[in-house]
């Protein structure tokens, strides 16, 4: 028998309802706790409701409509007019809200082409009937629960009676508990259910973050003092500023004062003592991999290896292109390991590799295979981190003699954005992008504005010599066997791509002139490597006009002169990985321009266009990388999970991140001054 079904009032259907939303233990109910506060005290009128308002008021439904996917209802008062939104659009909505109802509505503003409400708190009211009331708990509601003010009544008064008869056990020890200030659980989770007041939600809520914060902390403490204990020291010699001097003199350009920045705190942190954890954040073009370039030297230099970890083969070849002139002119050798290296080939680097004559290998996922092993592994360099999973990073560590390690990234993933709040990565932030730049304009294109976006782009092509990226969704995943196949976006295979691809091309070369020199190609994973190295050729000295390609184009493709990208599909895109997409453009001084592109038969859902808006709006990388770590959640922070919202019921990872680094020092401190420490 459930649980469940011995509180007061949970019958079958209850109880099915309950088990739909995930509520099915004890556990589940106490600790489902309220997402937000409704203060019914005072009636707010329409009209004078502004954008973030957290609002209480009564109406009447003027008009119902359904587009598809959502429900709009028409309210208004005495003093105005408004709308509500449901996207989940239930029949058991529509058989509830109907022209001429009297309701209460709850719910915070926002704007969306208007002001509205989406998925507000609400109560059938009969005419003399006044809702006001003291504070109403609104509570997460998924499945067959409905937002209204019964629904949450009931919930909270499950909650309550749950929380009488379950039994609590404590993690944290008397010393621990006294020492942050605790009191019982369940007296915070009471208040959380039935508080008096919205202050006592806020000390409730602040003691509930330290109880699940404290021994996170503190084992992330533990680590960092054992990592202390271990890893080479690398620090400048006479042997390795030669090395030094010899790339820079290589290189065909000089750092710029936030890159020598930079490049001193990692070789600082290298010659310390200790394994380096860091993260090397900066947008796309910030010049990140001359700083990774120049610390691996530190380490090269002294006669240790280096492994460079890369997505694709063709970001894998532009960066051994471009490194191994520059580090041969310091006397290291460098190889490139990828999916296509012939066999013959493969085999001579993995012997040099484990002898120890190659110092730094470059290569993609074929660099985690089991045949490949190092000599002394000492530093991982990790490029566009945000491609790779935990287990995958961590093949390539467990390869080293406990390594240091360096990810790079425009765009870090929630859960490494979660583990620099926890202190787990040394977070540095190329802040400077090279002169010149102009920012990237980023448009939402409706479906029926497309032909207008084709005429413009063959103009911009064909008389400001500028060039068009056009992406549509993936097609075939990496193997990490091979290092085969390039696209790792979000969605479907190379049999749906392929039809999307080649009417691409039809939809560009159609919008050409007859006897223009109007040129369109296209690249994807199932190109022969030689010939998807030829268009990319071509498109990089300009002979191509339009490159219809997949995220094979995502990283690794540096052309100056084009400046145009389309995307398909962007709803099917996480906003990191557009992020990525439109840094192919803007390496220019010319201005680039993004167009996300808006399907023609369906338009897109309320919530995909608000989150396309919201990256449309920046080109922060770490504020994108916020924006996934709300939506997506960090994952597991000691497992692989790279999304969802794991353990923490109480934090949130930004909103709270002085919290966490506060925490942090004191669990540092609580470890230097217990017995053990």
């Amino acid at each position: 028998m459930s649980e469940l079904s011995r509180l007061t009032g949970v019958g079958p259907k209850r109880l099915k309802a309950l088990e739909a939303a995930g509520l099915t233990t004890l556990r589940d109910l106490v600790y489902h706790i309220p997402r937000r506060y409704v203060d019914r005290t005072r009636i707010t009128p329409i009209a004078t409701l502004r954008e973030g308002d957290d609002a209480f008021f009564t109406c009447h439904i003027d008009s119902v409509q359904t587009p598809p996917g959502r429900l709009i209802v028409r309210v208004s008062d005495d003093t105005g007019s408004f709308e509500l939104a449901f996207f989940r659009a239930a029949r058991f909505l529509t058989e509830q809200l109907y022209p001429g109802r009297r309701l209460s509505v709850a719910g915070q503003v926002k704007r969306f082409r208007s002001l509205q409400i989406a998925h507000p708190e609400w109560e059938i009211l009969r005419e003399d009937q006044d809702p006001r009331g003291g504070l109403l708990p609104v509570y997460p509601l998924t499945g067959e629960l409905a937002e209204t003010r019964a629904e949450h009544k009931l919930l909270q008064k499950l909650a309550l009676e749950a929380l009488s008869s379950f039994q609590f056990s404590d993690p944290l020890s008397p010393a621990e508990r006294s020492r942050l200030g605790l009191r019982p659980e369940v007296e915070a989770l009471k208040i959380l259910h039935a508080p008096e007041s919205l202050a006592e939600v806020e000390a409730a809520l602040a003691e509930l973050k330290l109880r699940e914060l404290w021994p996170l902390c503190l084992k992330r403490a533990q680590a960092r003092r054992e990592r202390r204990a271990r890893g080479r020291r690398f620090p400048a010699t006479p042997e390795t500023s030669a090395a030094e001097a010899a790339v820079r003199a290589a290189l065909p350009f000089a750092l710029t004062a936030g890159q020598e920045e930079v490049l001193e705190e990692i070789t600082t942190a290298l010659g310390a003592g200790g394994q380096f954890f860091g993260l090397l954040h900066g947008d796309v073009g910030s010049g990140k991999t001359a700083v990774a370039l120049l610390s691996a030297v530190r380490v090269a230099g002294a006669g240790a290896q280096v492994a460079l970890l890369a997505p694709t083969e063709v970001l894998a070849a532009q960066h051994y292109r471009n490194m191994e002139p520059w580090l041969r002119a310091a006397g290291i050798s460098t190889g490139l390991l990828t999916g296509d290296t012939p066999p013959a080939e493969r085999r001579a680097l993995e012997a040099r590799l484990a002898e120890g004559s190659l110092r730094v290998a470059l290569g993609t996922h074929a660099l985690l295979s089991q045949g490949v092993a190092f000599a002394d592994l000492r530093f991982v360099l990790v490029d566009e981190q945000h491609r790779f999973g935990v287990e995958q990073r961590a093949l390539l560590t467990q390869k080293g003699n406990e390594p240091h390690t360096l990810y790079l990234s425009a765009t870090p993933i929630p859960r490494t954005l979660a583990q620099s709040l926890y202190g787990d990565l040394d977070v540095l932030t190329l802040k400077e992008k090279p002169p010149g730049r102009v920012p990237v304009k980023t448009r939402l294109v409706p479906s029926h504005k497309q032909a207008e976006l084709l005429s413009f782009l063959r103009a911009e092509a064909l008389t400001n010599h500028n060039q068009v990226y056009w992406v549509v969704p993936r097609i075939t995943p990496l193997d990490p066997a091979s290092g085969r196949g390039d696209d790792i976006d979000s969605g479907g295979d190379e049999a749906d791509a392929i039809p999307a691809i080649e009417n691409a091309v039809k939809r560009l070369r159609a919008a050409g002139r007859a006897g223009e020199n109007w040129t369109v190609e296209a690249v994807h994973g199932r190109v022969p490597a030689p010939e998807r190295d030829r268009i990319l050729a071509a498109f990089r000295r300009g002979e191509i006009h339009a490159l219809v390609a997949t995220t094979v184009i995502e990283v690794g493709v540096d052309v100056p002169g084009a400046n145009l990208m389309v995307v398909e599909g962007a709803d099917r895109f996480g906003v990191a990985q557009l992020h990525q997409l439109r840094g192919r453009t803007g390496r220019g001084s010319a201005q680039a321009w993004c167009f996300l592109l808006e399907p023609a038969a369906i338009g897109w859902p309320d919530e995909t266009e608000e989150r396309l808006r919201g990256f449309a709006s920046t080109e922060d990388g770490f504020k994108i990388a916020e924006m996934d770590l709300l939506r997506r959640g960090a994952g597991s922070l000691d497992g692989a999970r790279q999304s969802g919202f794991g353990a923490l019921r109480f934090t949130d990872l930004l909103a709270d991140a002085d919290l966490i680094r506060d925490l942090g020092a004191r669990a540092e401190a609580w470890l230097e001054s217990s017995p053990a420490g």
